[in-house]
This record gives C-alpha cells, structure tokens and sequence, in this order.
C-alpha cells in the first residue's frame, strides 16, 4: 500500500451529514444474452486505478463498492442489477462519464453476435465471458503511460506504477475517508522534469520514455485528443503514437483501443498469440506483429479490438 502524503490522514472523523456526497443512480439497458457485470469488467487489465472499496465490518463480506480515479474525480460504484449506483468526491452528475466509459450506449448484442459468426472460438470465448466490455478511457494520457509501464509486468504491478505516479505527481483527493490521488497531467509532468519519475524506479528506462512522451505533446508532435477523434483514421493514429519512444505495436494498440475510440485495434500479446498461433502457418508468430493485426481486422473489421479482449481472457 502506497503512504499517505504529509498531511493527509486517512479515515478521521465522520463529515457533517449535510456535505456527504450524494449517492446517484444510472440506470441503462442490460443485455439478458451479454450481461454487464461491473465486478467484472473493473479487473479486466484494461484500466489499473480500481480496487475493493472496503469490508462491511459488520458482515466481514466484501461491501460490493468499488473505489476508482476517473475523469480527475474519485469515485466509488457498484451495481444492483440493471443500476450502477455511484457517488464521488466532487459530488458531481458523472452519468454521461460513465455511459462512455463502460460504453453503456453500445450495442454488445449485435457486436458480439457478428464476431461470433465469424469465429467459432469467439463463439465459444463469448459464451464463457459474456460479461465483457471494451473500456473506453477519459484520459488518453494516462491510459498512454499506464501501457508505457506495460512491458515485462502483470496486472497488479503496472497498478502499483500508476499508483506511485500519481502518488508522486498528483494531488490527495477524498471521500469517505478513501483518500486517493490524482493522475497528473502531461504538462504536470512535463514541468516536474525527469527526475521524479526516475526517483519511482520504474524500470526498464520508463521514467524517460513517459517524459519523452510529455515533450511531444508540449511540443506539438502529439494530439491525443484529436488522434481521439474520428476524423483521425487508425493508421494514422497508431503512426503518430509509435513515434514516441518506446511505443511499438502492443502498446500503440492497447492506446489506440482503449482510449482513442478505435475499436479496430487489436494489441498482441502472449495470451492473444497463443490463442491464435493454430490460425498461422506452423504457428509461428510472424515477425512483425502487423501481420497478426491485418489478420485479425480482416476477419473481424471495426469490431477486432471486442475480439481481442475475448482472446486475451481466453
């Protein structure tokens, strides 16, 4: 667990009951072939600022509320059946954040349907985690150094990296006694320099390529949120993300997927690979990882990154 900043206590004395933050409640459409199951789609390894709120002491059971930093507010949420009940710090209408982010407003059932015509392992694969969703992320720059801090890590210890960033760089945020921490902005980044993130320890050189990708946006070689917009093909998108330093092709993909609204993104890691190598002459990995996403967009079109995340649960 990362500490406290000085000055910042966890837990304390209740506030008064007239500036707790109101509970909210979304309602939206479930699907009854393709349920949405938010304990779930939380821990995919797509986003890495969740976690368990906290035990119900008087049951000594999980609460069921889950506490995450999106869009710069912390939020705790959870689900009862087709209601996402959430409240946050600022105490603000964060409904239309959320329908985007869990993209609440997409049809799964005829997604999923298509891309299970066209693979019967897909098929299988969403009959197995029907529960799935495609995130996507408020943030395309935080998305952006989470996956910068992706290579040769698990789940948990790229949480952990972007836990400490935040830490770091960012500014104590609280409610209910939760205190987390923003993510800090590029220019935030940009104006600390390198040496804070080269303190952290990141390993594997990722202090200068997240800062190296700071200076580009500072620089105006890099427009996320325009790459964001639709006017901005794919292709295009993942060539201006590959001239940053240290993004290659599992990472542009995992940006351009999960933040960038391109859902014809399709990232390879091991776990895809190996569920596709019976796919490929003598199941060997083609040497350039645009091979596999040709391949996948090719079978599967504007819908591969939806087939991705199948073949990465496996």
């Amino acid at each position: 667990m990362i500490p406290a900043k000085a000055g910042i206590q966890r837990g304390g004395d209740a506030p008064n009951a007239e500036h707790l933050p109101m509970t909210r409640k979304l309602h939206f459409n479930q699907s009854t072939k393709y349920p949405f199951v938010l304990d779930k789609v939380l821990y995919a390894g797509q986003d890495f600022r969740w976690q368990p709120r906290q035990y119900n002491l008087r049951s000594g059971m999980l609460s069921g509320w889950h506490s995450g930093v999106l869009a710069g507010n912390l939020i705790h949420i959870r689900q009862i059946d087709n209601v996402l009940e959430y409240k946050s710090h600022s105490d603000c209408d964060l409904d239309d954040v959320l329908r985007c982010y869990f993209r609440l407003d997409v049809d799964v059932d005829e997604i999923y349907d298509e891309i299970s015509c066209r693979d019967d392992k897909i098929k299988m694969l969403a009959k197995q985690h029907p529960w799935l969703r495609v995130l996507r992320q408020p943030d395309p720059w935080e998305c952006m150094v989470a996956y910068i801090c992706s290579p040769r890590s698990n789940v948990p210890s790229i949480r952990g990296m972007v836990e400490t960033i935040a830490w770091t760089l960012g500014n104590p945020i609280e409610l209910d006694g939760d205190v987390r921490f923003s993510f800090p902005s590029w220019k935030t980044v940009f104006r600390a320099n390198v040496e804070p993130l080269e303190e952290l320890r990141l390993g594997l050189d990722r202090h200068s390529r997240i800062f190296a990708a700071a200076d580009r946006i500072h620089n105006c070689q890099l427009n996320l949120p325009i790459l964001r917009g639709g006017d901005v093909p794919y292709a295009e998108a993942i060539k201006q993300l590959e001239e940053c330093v240290g993004i290659k092709d599992k990472i542009s993909n995992c940006i351009a997927l999960f933040a960038l609204d391109k859902t014809e993104a399709f990232p390879v890691d091991s776990r895809v690979w190996e569920a596709i190598e019976g796919y490929f002459s003598g199941g060997k990995r083609p040497y350039s990882d645009r091979v596999v996403v040709k391949w996948a967009q090719d079978r599967f079109g504007e819908y591969a990154g939806y087939a991705n995340q199948f073949l990465y649960m496996g």
